[in-house]
Formats: structure tokens, sequence, C-alpha cells
């Protein structure tokens, strides 16, 4: 197959820096609506933040950054699912392809730093211009910027309802199947991964021991 690779300065700009551990900026209250309730308690508890790519048969590379990655189960073969708003340009790809690259970040500034620079969306020029990636023919890139530590290559669950694509109301939830883990990064003592909560890039904490 051929590869191509792009090289870059930075992904962004954006300089990042660690802060001091604040209290939550939101109080559910009963007062307002319930879908503000719901959000206000979802912005309470951390979520994975990764990278997904996937590629547009003769358009090109799609990606964007999600919080709702997680694992669904592990035999007979590992499955992923998330879940993305439409419309999407990365959703369409994947329909396109059947395949897509989760990237697992470093909860550091290069990882908050890679989360950020995809969250720009895929409109008006391509959002993968000065960053570092590889692509294989017309298979999804697989990120090689710093804060990035692995790439999970996966294909959309054909034997899964709806093909692995199910929509519900305005969102479509993603059934993937892992077929290979890519070590990125070339540290083997792994950082733990980046979070999101209340509206922040955040590193996991302290241990509650008993």
């Amino acid at each position: 197959m051929a590869s191509t690779s792009n090289n870059h300065t930075s992904a962004t700009p954006t300089s990042w820096h660690t802060s001091p551990a604040k209290p939550p900026t939101v109080h559910p209250t009963k007062k307002a609506p319930l879908p503000e309730q719901l959000r206000s308690i979802m912005r309470l508890l951390p979520h994975s933040v990764v990278v997904c790519t996937s590629n547009q048969p003769g358009d090109g590379p799609r990606a964007m950054t999600m919080s709702s990655f997680t694992s669904l189960t592990l035999t007979p073969t590992p499955l992923v699912t998330f879940n993305i708003a439409t419309p999407s340009r990365t959703l369409d790809a994947m329909r396109a392809s059947r395949g897509f690259n989760v990237h697992v970040l470093s909860g550091d500034e290069s990882g908050a730093s890679v989360a950020s620079h995809f969250t720009r969306g895929n409109v008006g020029g391509s959002i993968f211009e000065g960053v570092e990636y590889s692509q294989d023919d017309d298979e999804a890139p697989v990120l090689k910027e710093e804060g990035v530590m692995f790439a999970l290559r996966c294909r959309v669950l054909q034997d899964a309802p709806e093909e692995g694509l199910m929509r519900v109301r305005d969102h479509v939830i993603v059934v993937g199947e892992v077929v290979e883990m890519v070590r990125v990064s070339a540290e083997e003592d792994e950082k733990f991964g980046l979070v999101y909560a209340d509206r922040r890039y955040r590193q996991v904490g302290g241990v509650l021991e008993m």
C-alpha cells in the first residue's frame, strides 16, 4: 500500500499549561429545565477525550474530538462505542469507508493541544494542515503528534444493529470492532489519558485508598 506522511511545526499555536484543581463551577438545581439539570450533572463527571479520524473516499481525511468514547466488550472480539451529533463529515466518512482510528491522548498539555485542534471541524480548509500524520491509501490517518499515545484501528461493526450505526434522534451511536493497537508515543511509562469535565480538559488526580 502507498503511504503518505505529513510533517508540521505544531498542531496549534495555543500554549497550554497546568493549573491547580478548582471546585466545580456548575450547581445543578431543580429550578432549571430538566435538560439543563442533566447537562449540569454530566459536567461533574469526567469523560475520556479522544480524537477520531476517518477517510472520505475521493475527498480526503476527516477528524473530530469526542468525549463519549468507551469500551463495549472485550470478547470474542474487542468492541468500542461512541456517539456523534449529526450532521457530521467525520460520520459521513465512517459510513462511506467503514473504518476509523481512535487516538488516545496523554493527560498533559500536549494531549490537550491535540484535542483542542480537532474541535475546529472539517469545514473550510483541511483540519490536517500543519498536523503530522501517516496514511495508507484510503485508510483512516494515524496522528503522529506529540500528545498521542496510542491509535486503535477500528472498523464499523457489520453484524451490529443497523450495521453499527444506530440513529437515536439527532445523534448516531457508532459500534466499532478494534482490529489493531498502534503505539504512537515512544514512552514506555504510560500516562493516564486526557479527561474532560466542567468544560475544561483535566488530568487524573489523587487516588482514594481504603
